[in-house]
């Protein structure tokens, strides 16, 4: 059995494809004004958005690699745990000019 046409090719069409769209989407957003990056909430928002991108991503990942016995499933949830902790961190640092 290929591991990599079973768990990685469906992995890597997934975001790869859902990252191009997703990028589609923000360029069209902002293109049309209805996202304007030099707004503080709105800088907020894409903060927000591209992290839980890069959350899906990173968990879809570990759960495939835990599945595949490269990592131990409890890595998965502490990896995670510190991923939050990250977001937390980061938007309170710099997201005191974000609050409205």
């Amino acid at each position: 059995m290929n591991l990599f046409s079973h768990s990685w090719l469906p992995f890597i069409y997934l975001y790869g494809l859902g990252g191009i769209l997703f990028i589609a989407g923000i360029i069209i957003t902002t293109k049309a004004g209805a996202f304007d990056l030099k707004r503080a909430k709105h800088k907020k928002w894409m903060w927000i958005l591209i992290f839980g991108f890069v959350w899906y991503l990173s968990m879809h990942a570990l759960m495939t690699l835990a599945a595949l016995g490269s990592i131990s499933p409890y890595a998965v949830f502490y990896i995670l745990m510190a991923m939050v902790v990250v977001f937390i961190v980061v938007t309170l640092r710099f997201g005191k000019g974000a609050r409205a």
